[in-house]
């Protein structure tokens, strides 16, 4: 099995997707033995606690069978119903995060409206280190989902708006789960951390400049791109 590695932080749903491909490459065949935790934490670099996650996501799918004591083993169904389940799963796990993204935009793009509206010189200075602190990552070709989701966050903060700011922080860690995803897919192409950069760096500057309705535009088309990239 030649799995190519994962970068950092990726979320058990991509290791699902190796898993398929290796299944559609016949690496591994129906009542075959898939790798131990331990083996595919190693060459994915991912915790084990990912890859136990993934194995419990597939076997409640009904495409593998936990044999404690034993190992995981890809049922003995055909190929094609095997694939027809994984492409299912993984649409599935698609559309919750492109629902997740609709809330984003429900909700971000007024929040940058507010934001522009209603910060002070103080909050310009503090959102303007938050937006270098996700530069320096992006230059140092790091992952910068932290960094991403602060810089989100922040803004919220400046909108002062405690009810905007409370559905952030409710959905903060399932946005930064969609972010560790998004930009690690992002640094295997080449430029397009920079073009996610230049995006709040819009936002940014429409806020610093006090512009509400180019704060929300920029907005809006950020989080549209993250959605199309994601998809």
């Amino acid at each position: 099995m030649k799995e190519s590695p994962i970068r950092k932080k990726r979320v058990y749903h991509m290791i699902v997707e190796q898993i398929k491909e290796c299944i559609k490459r016949g690496e591994v065949v129906p009542g075959g033995k898939l790798p131990s935790e331990r083996t595919l934490a190693a060459k994915l670099s991912v915790s084990r606690t990912s890859v136990k996650e993934a194995f419990s996501v597939l076997e409640s799918s009904g495409i593998v069978e936990i044999k404690q004591g034993s190992g995981v083993y890809l049922l003995e169904n055909t190929i094609e119903d095997i694939m027809n389940k994984l492409r299912a799963l993984i649409r599935g796990q698609s559309a919750n995060m492109v629902e997740l993204m609709e809330l984003r935009q429900a909700v971000e793009v007024d929040i940058a409206f507010y934001a522009a509206h209603r910060r002070n010189q103080q909050d310009i200075v503090g959102l303007e280190q938050s937006y270098l602190q996700l530069e320096q990552a992006v230059v140092a070709n790091s992952l910068a989902a932290e960094e991403d989701l602060a810089f989100h966050m922040y803004i919220a903060r400046i909108a002062r708006n405690q009810l905007l700011a409370q559905v952030m922080t409710m959905v903060s860690d399932q946005v930064l789960i969609g972010l560790e995803d998004s930009r690690a897919r992002s640094l295997d192409i080449p430029g397009q951390s920079e073009q996610i950069l230049q995006e709040h760096k819009a936002i940014y500057q429409s806020i610093q400049e006090g512009e509400p309705n180019s704060a929300s535009a920029a907005m809006r088309e950020h989080l549209e791109n993250v959605k199309q990239r994601y998809l």
